[in-house]
């Protein structure tokens, strides 16, 4: 909640959010191949005219810079846009869409701030005042935003004011100026193929005060039809409210929107809920073309993982498995978990994982959107080792050991532990590494080698010995196994080969002799 005036706030207005969310998840630097062939896909893609339509209204609501230049505008019925451009590529507008991208970038503003208020659909509310000491001033703080913003690739606009109702109809007025622009800024948009950031970013009272008074009430939280009530006794821009005494505005409006021109005054408390980091990471991302084959998704799967790895380190997480849900044209959607032998959080230790497990999937229709969940996460655990003690075998194990459970499945992929038996065939057992809860399966009991004269490779079954080898240890018994009828009666050797392997041997009391394993 606001609690007094003197806080400056900026409100950031997204104009085109799903469109841009649509475009930046098939850049042309995603894809792999020839510098000709990288060329070609841009090409493609610049040529396409892109449109989000209402539904409700059927009217385009958001258009790229192909669509401007063929002469499709904001607001255009779908009929008239169909007959100027007939390769035109429709979505239709997803507000869910927009929220969900309002909460990634929330997330990544979140390291940088501290007080964001989410305004969904498609904009954001920062309180800039608490962290002007931090930034050394306004601008250093609005030039650190405005760089997290910028890597979302996203259009916007922005402006500050000391109220929260002020800074929104501030923004909202250059939204409106900006999307009324000729087609000569569109054309010059289209060569330049850069994102379109106008904002307003001031402390100074008076600047602020002389913006606002020009601002119309159109673009205000007024109830529309105390804005037409208003606009029937000449009262149209926020300067013209400002001629009337309050207690006749009072009796001219409804109570909400006297609310609204009292907050917009600054003599009222706004009531703000701020936002608080999701304990769950969730995002679904609708395809600009639909995907047949599954390496051609690798790359909009890499975009999505940019923000889980942005979503887990803002909590210091790792996380061992996420779901990914392939929503099918004509199927039901297809919902895979990928599992990772160690906790990881970085895009391409996952999208390793994932393209291997994906090679061996087929989808039965066209994917049209894809989902990525992750439920549950760690908090990394923190050490004050030296650089000396990092213990890289370790993690390159078990980066192996997750390529093959991707790669050969998780049934497919044992732990072998010691067993409490003399005989060695019996002295190893499996286990899968994975148990049914999706976490590192431990055996229970597991107990630790008693013998230190064993090889590190055992054969499957003893064959009979065909090296010329050199008895340089032994013999050991094992005569055991009475109880189960699977007893065995030997005498163990450690030889050795000419050319130095050292190998275990035994003899059995027929006097043939038997290899069992290599010492490595």
């Amino acid at each position: 909640m606001q609690f007094d005036t003197r806080s400056l706030w900026i409100y950031i207005h997204f104009t085109q959010l799903q469109l841009d969310l649509l475009e930046s998840m098939h850049s042309p630097e995603e894809f792999a191949g020839p510098k000709q062939k990288r060329q070609e896909v841009q090409e493609r893609q610049e040529a396409q005219a892109i449109a989000i339509v209402d539904i409700n209204s059927n009217q385009l609501c958001q258009i790229n810079a192909d669509a401007y230049k063929r002469g499709l505008k904001l607001g255009m019925g779908l009929a008239s846009a169909s007959l100027l451009c007939s390769d035109l590529l429709l979505h239709e507008y997803n507000a869910d869409i927009e929220r969900s991208e309002i909460n990634n970038i929330a997330n990544h503003l979140y390291l940088v701030t501290s007080d964001i208020v989410l305004c969904p659909p498609n904009a954001l509310l920062l309180r800039a005042q608490n962290m002007l000491s931090l930034y050394e001033g306004l601008a250093g703080y609005w030039q650190v935003i405005r760089q997290c913003l910028q890597e979302h690739d996203v259009d916007f606009v922005a402006a500050s004011a000391y109220s929260v109702q002020a800074a929104k109809m501030i923004a909202l007025s250059l939204a409106k100026n900006t999307l009324t622009r000729n087609q000569a800024m569109q054309k010059k948009r289209l060569k330049t193929k850069t994102k379109q950031a106008k904002y307003f970013i001031s402390e100074d009272r008076n600047k602020i005060a002389k913006l606002l008074a020009r601002c119309s009430l159109n673009v205000s939280d007024i109830d529309d039809k105390d804005i037409t009530k208003l606009a029937r006794i000449g009262i149209k821009s926020y300067d013209d409210l400002q001629q009337i005494p309050a207690a006749e505005l009072a009796n001219r409006v409804s109570r909400f929107s006297m609310s609204i021109l009292n907050e917009l005054m600054g003599k009222q408390a706004a009531k703000l809920k701020f936002y608080q980091p999701q304990s769950r990471y969730h995002d679904y991302l609708e395809l600009l073309y639909e995907i047949s084959l599954s390496d051609k998704l690798l790359p909009v799967i890499g975009r999505c993982l940019d923000k889980l790895s942005q979503f887990l380190l803002i909590r210091n997480a790792h996380s061992m498995a996420i779901n990914i849900a392939f929503f099918q044209r004509e199927h039901d959607k297809l919902t895979l978990t990928f599992n990772s032998i160690r906790p990881i959080y970085k895009r391409q230790d996952w999208l390793d994982i994932i393209s291997l497990q994906l090679e061996s999937v087929s989808f039965e229709s066209p994917v049209y959107a894809i989902s990525i969940d992750c439920e549950k996460y760690e908090v990394a655990q923190t050490a004050n080792d030296d650089m000396f003690t990092e213990k890289s075998t370790h993690v390159a194990a078990m980066t192996l050991l997750s390529r093959l459970q991707s790669k050969l499945g998780q049934s497919n992929i044992k732990r072998v532990h010691f067993v409490e038996d003399f005989r060695p065939e019996y002295s190893l057992g499996q286990h899968p590494l994975i148990d049914k809860a999706g976490a590192r399966s431990k055996v229970q009991g597991q107990a630790l080698s008693i013998f230190t004269d064993r090889p590190g490779l055992l054969l499957p079954e003893p064959e009979p010995l065909t090296l010329d080898v050199q008895v340089i240890k032994g013999p050991e018994r094992i005569q055991t196994g009475w109880w189960d009828d699977k007893n065995i009666n030997r005498d163990y050797y450690i030889g050795q080969s000419k050319d130095g392997q050292q190998v275990w041997i035994f003899k059995t009391p027929n006097k043939q002799w038997y290899l069992h394993g290599y010492f490595i």
